[in-house]
């Protein structure tokens, strides 16, 4: 599409890629999310549903649900870091967002051993 600002092409160049990683016809998912938001991020619908493909809470929660039943490591991995980039803008520093990916009863230990990996890991 020609007249695609620099945003709107940022955002369909992640979709087609996300798209090609799941096995999903790309040209399909780009102009449902050009229908939904036209590949915005900001929009709002009027029952409230948010960004690219205006997901609503039901729907979400029936994508998670299902995930959990699919033994597909990818998914893991890409909601993993997306979880991962939420508590980390929720909570702004890696300490208090990784204190907040483990169970309560594990915060004592579980910071500690994320960080020499991240030593090992060399970051």
């Amino acid at each position: 599409m020609k007249n695609l600002n620099e945003k709107q092409l940022e955002t369909k160049i992640k979709i087609e890629f996300f798209a090609k990683l799941f096995g999903v016809d790309p040209s399909w998912a780009v102009s449902v999310a050009m229908v939904e938001s036209a590949l915005g991020t900001a929009q709002k619908s009027p029952t409230g549903c948010l960004g690219v493909f205006q997901m609503s809470s039901i729907a979400m929660k029936d994508l998670l649900w299902e995930m959990e039943k699919i033994d597909d490591d990818l998914i893991d991995i890409i909601c993993g870091i997306a979880f991962l980039r939420l508590l980390r803008k929720r909570w702004k520093t890696m300490e208090e967002a990784t204190n907040h990916f483990c169970d309560p009863d594990d915060r004592s230990f579980y910071l500690d051993r994320v960080k020499r990996y991240m030593a090992t890991f060399g970051a």
